[in-house]
């Protein structure tokens, strides 16, 4: 029995081994050719390698052309016959035994079958192709023309082109290597170059261009700059057109006028455009007082401060001297006494500009009130400056350049603050005022002294003239002469600011400073008053008395012509 099933298994090996149907499950060229007889699978494998290799074109990409390798020009294909005759060989190079044992793993497993050896490149081909390409596209340098027409003011440009060659050696190496990798991505490839000369333009842009700027802060100088008119052409442009045009392209440029993107119309706009405090403080009709004020305006006036520059009016206005033409006019003298010095007044010029620092809401460096009241600004609204020893100073705290506008005119003092309305500002205007929260009366007193006077009528001095006459609180009586100081009245001042939004609604109140104004006694000089002493009148003779020297009449006496006395008569 055994020797039966041996023999059975062997006959059947046999029969498996003649067939010429393919064993089940083998596939090539990733085709399932098994259980077909050699034709059927011939036909299913170029089916397949037709499908399979359509898509393996791989595609040169030169900068101004494409090369195309297709399967059928390169041979890149498996051979139809080849691979279904290994088909139909696989499992039959043995004996019957291992056909047998074949067969019945490809029944379970599928059975790939490798064909690389039926792979064909066509090297000529792909060379020749590639020559073909490198001789084609190859081309020899050309610089460019360029001509100048001054008179026309052109240029005239005709664009030149580089030197190009293909390397074909590398290009044919990369062609291949991919083939052989099965990579059939586009391969992207440059040609060598040799550029052409390059046109200057800038070059002849300077031969009749001239150059346009826009208008300008300059932070040096502290003015505004008007803008300037250019005469040329766009060099950057042109430059770029030249560039990639074609070779041989002709490229005529016109010089014209070039406006600037910001002129000064635009600035004036931007710059000292707002009005960001201003203060028009009356002033007494005073010749000299008055050339003081317009002396230190004038030195003022124009003033610009860039962001962060600080004000100082000793620096601006310097030392008042009759050699610049200040006059003399009352300052107030340390111990509280008015005195005539050159340069009298000009602290209303710091005042004024003070208030309008306060409305502008800029940066108060150094500030010190009057000792006395003053009246031309608001009580707490003022500044004091005297040379060497009190100035007054503020910063430009805004972001843009600050000018100072100030004049005399119309028995007024006038300051404007000129410069941009920052746009974070929170509101719409702002208000000054103050409260008076102490007072102190002043009194009528002697000159020197604390002695406080009240008028006491007149009296008659010893030449018979008559005075007006002052008494102390001790009944004294004196001579009232010429006053050597006016009254102010003492007061404390808070001054506040308050930040008003478009509606008129406060939206903040601030306590600037608290400030006390001295006190000052009306003083007169005077002299005790001494009663003049009046003479006693002699008694008259008698008429009758013979003996009366006197006596025109007296009959002891010549009769004169003419009497030589009084008359008692008269």
């Amino acid at each position: 029995m055994a020797l039966l099933a041996v023999l059975g298994v062997c006959t059947y090996g046999f029969i498996l081994k003649g067939s010429d149907t393919i064993f089940p499950n083998v596939y090539v060229a990733g085709v399932n050719v098994g259980g077909l007889k050699r034709d059927a699978a011939i036909n299913a494998v170029k089916l397949a390698v037709e499908q399979e290799t359509a898509a393996d074109t791989l595609t040169v990409v030169l900068p101004d052309r494409t090369i195309e390798f297709t399967p059928e020009v390169t041979n890149v294909a498996l051979n139809p016959d080849e691979a279904a005759d290994a088909a139909i060989n696989y499992g039959r190079d043995g004996g019957p035994i291992k056909a047998l044992i074949t067969y019945q793993k490809a029944k379970k497993d599928r059975q790939d079958i490798a064909l690389e050896s039926g792979k064909n490149l066509d090297t000529t081909y792909i060379r020749d192709l590639i020559d073909q390409t490198a001789r084609a596209c190859a081309s020899e340098k050309i610089d460019p023309i360029v001509t100048v027409d001054a008179d026309a003011k052109t240029v005239t440009v005709v664009t030149g082109s580089p030197k190009i060659s293909l390397d074909a050696d590398k290009l044919y190496d990369e062609v291949v290597a991919r083939f052989e990798s099965g990579d059939f991505s586009d391969l992207k490839f440059d040609y060598d170059t040799e550029p052409c000369a390059p046109v200057d333009l800038q070059t002849y842009y300077d031969q009749f261009a001239t150059e346009m700027k826009d208008a300008y802060y300059d932070e040096e100088k502290k003015e505004l700059v008007a803008e300037k008119v250019g005469f040329g052409f766009d060099v950057s442009y042109y430059t770029q057109q030249i560039a990639m045009a074609d070779a041989g392209t002709t490229i005529t440029i016109q010089a014209e006028e070039m406006q600037p993107e910001v002129t000064l119309a635009d600035l004036e706009k931007e710059y000292f455009a707002d009005v960001l405090g201003s203060c028009d403080s009356p002033h007494t009709a005073q010749a000299g007082r008055t050339k003081n004020l317009e002396l230190a305006c004038k030195a003022i006036d124009g003033t610009i401060l860039n962001p962060g520059d600080e004000f100082s009016f000793n620096k601006i206005v310097g030392e008042r001297t009759a050699e610049k033409g200040y006059q003399k006019a009352i300052v107030y003298q340390t111990g509280g006494k008015s005195e005539a010095e050159e340069g009298g007044g000009v602290c209303q010029v710091a005042s004024t500009i003070y208030t309008a620092c306060l409305y502008a809401d800029l940066k108060v460096t150094e500030r010190a009130p009057h000792m006395f009241t003053v009246t031309y600004v608001q009580l707490g609204m003022d500044a004091t400056i005297y040379w060497g020893s009190l100035d007054y100073k503020f910063v430009n705290s805004t972001d843009h350049p600050l000018r100072i506008d100030a004049s005399v005119s119309g028995g007024y003092v006038h300051i404007k603050l000129m410069g941009t309305t920052p746009k974070d500002k929170s509101y719409d205007h702002i208000v000054l005022h103050n409260e008076v929260i102490a007072t102190r009366q002043p009194k009528t007193v002697i000159d020197g002294t604390e002695t406080e006077i009240t008028d006491a009528g007149t009296g008659v001095d010893e030449n018979g003239n008559t005075v007006n006459l002052v008494v102390d609180k001790q009944g004294n009586k004196y001579v009232k002469g010429e006053m050597v100081n006016y009254a102010y009245t003492g007061k404390t001042v808070k001054a506040y600011r308050d930040y008003v939004d478009a509606n008129g609604k406060v939206l903040k109140t601030e306590l600037l400073h608290t400030d006390t104004y001295k006190h000052r006694d009306t003083s007169y000089k005077c002299t005790p008053y001494v009663e003049p002493e009046i003479p006693e009148e002699p008694d008259e003779p008698d008429p009758t008395d013979p003996t009366d020297p006197t006596d025109p009449w007296d009959p002891g006496t010549d009769i004169p012509t003419e009497p030589t006395g009084p008359s008692p008569w008269e």
